[in-house]
């Protein structure tokens, strides 16, 4: 895999050369692109502790603020990979860890995916939070309102190309939990066709797949087949053969 061997000769680079930032920022998304393609079924949870090149374990408290791009990245790779391989309780984790150095903000690529997915996130959280625990589900339904306000302002302040898809399959999540489920549709076809457009092939992938289990928890299994079906396509041409050979079970 072409993208993986650059990551490979990337990280030997900074090895070599004793960039430990750049080789502590690549550690986890390396680690998830090999997941992603087959290389590794080994989720976060059961890998190493967040360890940078140093030697040097990262946690809350005094080092937060300290370590706080290394986190974000790190954070969020096992965000998305949660999110991706439909593994809650690693997600909801994962999020909590994010949101925990959240406030430490700052303007990155990592920053603005990071509140797309822990958007996604927050949603699914609150969808599966047990009925009687309404206060813990409005926990993350505000939290992933929040995500979803700052991409709405992203797209109309710096980029619709960039993050109109991103917000539609958000406001797509956000109808889902509150049961407007023909606007919810309306959003997620929205988020399919804008993905489409702006040539963004795993979010195409990942507005079908989260389209198809919308229609699959609403009760209507037929329907969502064939968002499974574009999911796994799509995913396979984005070379994450791994994911989409997990979407079979919903086929």
């Amino acid at each position: 895999n072409a993208v993986v061997d650059s990551m490979k000769d990337t990280m030997k680079e900074s090895k070599y050369h004793k960039n430990f930032v750049v080789l502590t920022l690549m550690k986890p998304t390396f680690r998830v692109a090999l997941r992603l393609i087959g290389q590794s079924d080994a989720p976060a949870s059961q890998q190493d502790n967040l360890t940078n090149a140093f030697g040097e374990t990262f946690n809350e408290g005094n080092n937060a603020g300290k370590y706080a791009s290394l986190l974000h990245t790190m954070y969020f790779a096992k965000l998305s990979e949660a999110l991706i391989f439909r593994e809650l309780n690693e997600a909801e984790d994962a999020a909590e860890e994010y949101f925990s150095v959240d406030r430490f903000g700052f303007l990155s690529p990592v920053m603005f995916f990071g509140k797309f997915y822990s958007g996604l996130v927050s949603f699914w959280v609150a969808r599966e939070t047990d009925d009687n625990d309404r206060k813990e589900s409005k926990k993350w339904i505000k939290r992933g309102v929040e995500c979803k306000d700052k991409i709405e302002k992203l797209s109309v302040s710096a980029s619709t190309w960039n993050f109109e898809n991103k917000l539609y399959l958000l406001q797509a999540e956000e109808q889902f939990c509150s049961r407007n489920f023909e606007r919810a549709e309306t959003l997620y076809d929205a988020a399919i066709l804008s993905s489409k457009m702006h040539k963004f092939v795993n979010e195409e992938a990942l507005a079908n797949e989260l389209a198809g289990h919308f229609y699959l928890e609403t009760g209507r299994r037929n329907k969502s087949v064939h968002y499974f079906s574009r999911a796994f396509e799509k995913y396979n041409e984005w070379g994450a053969v791994s994911k989409a050979s997990a979407l079979t079970q919903n086929m």
